[in-house]
């Protein structure tokens, strides 16, 4: 079995080690697509130290190579998408259904433990979850990032016909414009690059406005009509989004922050978070809230009304000899890559 490993100076190598069978409660998937996140772009760029030898990639798809023993909700050649949230199960967290919140067990598969850069991975059973009929592999790998998204509106509990504002044009806010439509809200897309509009053009945006002198006009317009029920913050990092979202929702609006930020100070003046009574909610990752089905499936169903529209945002494959390559495209903005997909079994 092949697969990619972090050496002492963040780069990759590949490996070949023996192929393990499913221990009792496991999958193993044979991958065909893994993703390559902005949060893996953090280990590949210094801004931690990776674990010499760990195998990174959350972000799967792939068909059932073995079930262990106990496992009977998948059977080998389902094609499914893997959820990378570990998790002890018993902790109040994991009962309530809010399991990304385990302080026991949590962690992600490809950062705790091996991920899915390579031909096969090991999952928790619960984390492996069947794609409906029509997904292959690589829109599974799509389900990931979605969710994200998806638990976020449900947090919010997200209406239709409602108007969301999306502040940034990656993937996070190209999967969250996906996700928005799918609950029936219109999309309006906030996004810096033209690669990034002109996808959300395509993606059925009600609305596409750039960084520009326009673009913020357009925002004060927005502000002064009350016209944005929801804005999702996908942006994160240094980014003056907080401050840029709590201005824009009309009184009564939500706010639901689902980029990962770098500072300690989101900058905003409280008082409009007061004064307007506006409902700001940080979403991380994913979960099983109030009894409904769990945010990953909820992001595969979503993909069964959009699959070729989801698959429209992988801009670059690469096998897994090329693994290098892969995470340098991901982290050049000038290759206009939205998501990089790794191969591994091509």
């Amino acid at each position: 079995m092949r697969r990619a490993a972090w050496n002492a100076d963040r780069t990759l190598s590949v490996r070949d080690d023996a192929q393990r069978p499913p221990a009792e409660g496991e999958v193993r998937v044979q991958v065909v697509n893994a993703g390559i996140c902005g949060s893996d772009l953090h280990w590949y760029r210094g801004d931690f130290q990776p674990d010499g030898g760990r195998t990174p990639g959350h972000e799967i798809g792939g068909i059932v190579a073995a079930a262990g023993a106990g496992v009977d909700h998948v059977q080998e050649g389902d094609v499914v998408g893997v959820e990378p949230l570990l998790r002890c199960g018993n902790c109040g967290h994991c009962i309530s259904g809010h399991y990304n919140q385990c302080q026991v067990a949590g962690g992600l598969i490809g950062i705790a433990v091996d991920g899915g850069i390579a031909q096969d991975v090991i999952a928790p059973g619960v984390a492996v979850f069947k794609a409906p009929r029509g997904i292959d592999g690589e829109v599974a790998a799509m389900a990931e990032p979605l969710a994200c998204s998806v638990h976020g509106y449900n947090m919010i509990t997200l209406g239709q016909g409602e108007t969301v504002l999306v502040i940034g044009g990656g993937t996070i806010g190209l999967t969250a414009q996906l996700a928005a439509q799918a609950a029936g809200a219109n999309v309006i897309m906030l996004a810096r690059h033209k690669h990034q509009q002109d996808a959300a053009r395509r993606l059925g945006a009600a609305e596409v406005i750039g960084e520009d002198d326009a673009g913020q006009q357009r925002l004060q317009e927005l502000a002064r009509d009350d016209a944005v029920d929801v804005v999702a913050e996908c942006v994160g990092g240094h980014a003056d989004t907080i401050r840029q979202s709590v201005d824009v929702v009309r009184r009564l609006g939500r706010v639901v922050v689902l980029g990962v930020f770098a500072i300690d100070n989101a900058g905003f003046n409280p008082l409009t978070l007061l004064g307007r009574e506006i409902t700001m909610v940080g979403a991380v990752t994913y979960g099983k809230l109030g009894g409904r089905m769990p945010d990953y499936q909820q992001a595969l169903e979503v993909l069964t009304g959009c699959s070729e529209e989801a698959r429209s945002l992988i801009t670059h494959r690469y096998n897994l000899t090329d693994v290098n390559q892969a995470f340098e495209t991901a982290l050049d903005k000038r290759s206009k890559s939205i998501k990089v997909h790794i191969t591994p079994n091509v």
